[in-house]
């Protein structure tokens, strides 16, 4: 096995499949009937806890909203964008987001001229241009979307200790399990060549 790609080479068969770089994780056993009951329980009091946070903190986030130098439609270009570090064309991205190719023109050379993105010829097609975010124009999507409930010291701080540790074994469980969710991201319309 090759340490640098993860894969199994067969001479035999000059076949590459992939081989697990970690022994896969245990399948917890299904829960007991009152540990079904419990758990339904506590999920019922965290979307309850969950609509109380989210209460609490979206006056901060609105703020953040008001203040941000982009439009609607540029903030779906921009995000758009950063999900896909091949980037996109003008014709996918208008089709993407409902606009006319025109209006999608309009909406790139605002955002290239704030340095959120770039046009580069596509290396498979030199008459089609792919429109690419800046770092500049990940910065600041990520900038918006970091703007969340974040964990603000004060409620921590207020938390007895116990509490604290379970509120993050619990955070850590949860990301593990996002980590292991199979579902692959949706894909955007792309690869139209520009008319």
């Amino acid at each position: 096995m090759s340490k640098h790609t993860g894969y199994v080479e067969s001479a035999s068969e000059h076949v590459r499949t992939r081989a697990p770089l970690e022994p896969a994780a245990m399948t917890p056993a299904p829960p007991t009937p009152s540990e079904a009951v419990e758990r339904e329980a506590i999920m019922r009091q965290l979307v309850a806890a969950q609509h109380v946070w989210e209460t609490t903190i979206t006056p901060r986030m609105i703020g953040q909203l008001l203040t941000f130098p982009l439009t609607i439609q540029q903030l779906k270009v921009l995000a758009i964008l950063v999900t896909d570090p091949r980037g996109n064309t003008a014709q996918g991205l208008a089709t993407a987001i409902g606009v006319s190719l025109a209006t999608m023109s309009g909406i790139l050379d605002r955002l290239g001229n704030q340095g959120m993105l770039t046009r580069t010829e596509d290396p498979n097609d030199h008459r089609v241009r792919r429109v690419v975010a800046t770092p500049q124009g990940r910065e600041t999507v990520q900038r918006l979307f970091t703007t969340k409930p974040e964990m603000d010291r004060m409620p921590l701080d207020r938390m007895a200790l116990d509490d604290v540790r379970a509120l993050l074994q619990g955070v850590q469980a949860m990301v593990r399990a996002m980590g292991d969710d199979p579902t692959p991201p949706g894909t955007l319309p792309d690869d139209a060549p520009a008319g």
